[in-house]
């Protein structure tokens, strides 16, 4: 861990010295341009040829003015990059030994759980712990997959990345933290539960493409109404568990918003972290 975190902070000193480099070449491009139009007034000066030069001056302003507002996005971009590198951990919790871990992918989960038995799962967040009750019933591959996943400790250290505040949804489960990322199979859509009873808060979906039966690791926790009142009637995400305890958290972790308007607009303003995941049988 040590040895990672030195890194990250001598990769940051070389962004930010990349950074300065940029900014200085920039204003020594922006001085020769000066020179150069001020050279081409005095040329039309000369010549007596007051209607170019008023037209040259306006280009110059209208330019001067594309280029200011351009400098000011780079800066408002570079700031909030800044900011999402330095976020700190939620809730005064500190970074998971896992958080650096590279996961891996799969060919296929194997079977692991036994008809006729519950199962629950235990996760320890950055804000405090959810219970999970996993519904085998209504989505056994899916749970399945996810039991194996949770056993192989592939979610211990995994980032809450992304919160979507639009439908009130705390997302996870990629293996490096981005939504792109694929574990390396798909699981069937598993529906029925969801065509019943939609997606009430505390409800736990999975993540997928707009294609059907596209879903892998990652997942969902649904934190408000939102989830439900957007995509209950169409319940095309399976609904595989229902957190029974915590509900709380779920809400507590919502409220962190997002981090920014650009890069970080459905990134949360601090870190969240899944720090460990256990299954219980009985």
């Amino acid at each position: 861990m040590g040895t990672t975190k030195q890194q990250q902070r001598q990769t940051k000193r070389e962004k930010k010295a990349q950074k300065e480099a940029a900014r200085k070449a920039a204003r020594k491009a922006e001085q020769r341009r000066n020179r150069i139009t001020f050279a081409v007034v005095a040329v039309i000066v000369l010549a007596g040829g007051g209607l170019a030069l008023n037209s040259v001056l306006e280009d110059r302003r209208e330019q001067a003015a594309a280029e200011a507002e351009q400098e000011a996005l780079m800066a408002d971009l570079e700031a909030e990059q800044e900011a999402l590198e330095n976020r700190d951990v939620a809730c005064g919790a500190d970074e998971p030994d896992q958080a650096d871990e590279e996961k891996p992918t799969y060919d296929e989960p194997g079977q692991v759980i036994e008809a006729g038995v519950d199962y629950r799962a235990v996760i320890e967040t950055s804000c405090g712990e959810l219970v999970m009750e996993l519904h085998a019933d209504a989505a056994p591959e899916t749970v399945n997959a996810f039991v194996f996943l949770v056993e192989e400790g592939f979610y211990d250290g995994l980032e809450i990345f992304r919160i979507a505040e639009s439908i009130a949804a705390l997302q996870t489960g990629a293996g490096n933290n981005d939504n792109s990322w694929e574990i390396g199979y798909t699981l069937p859509d598993e529906t029925s539960l969801a065509e019943d009873e939609g997606y009430p808060i505390g409800s736990v979906a999975m993540a997928k493409s707009a294609e059907p039966d596209t879903a892998g690791s990652q997942f969902f926790f649904v934190y408000g109404d939102e989830f439900d009142e957007v995509h209950g009637d169409a319940a095309e995400y399976t609904r595989f568990a229902d957190v029974v305890d915590g509900v709380e958290v779920l809400e507590e972790m919502g409220e962190i918003g997002a981090a920014g308007e650009m890069m970080g607009a459905e990134m949360p303003a601090e870190l969240l972290y899944m720090e460990s995941v256990r299954i219980e049988a009985g």
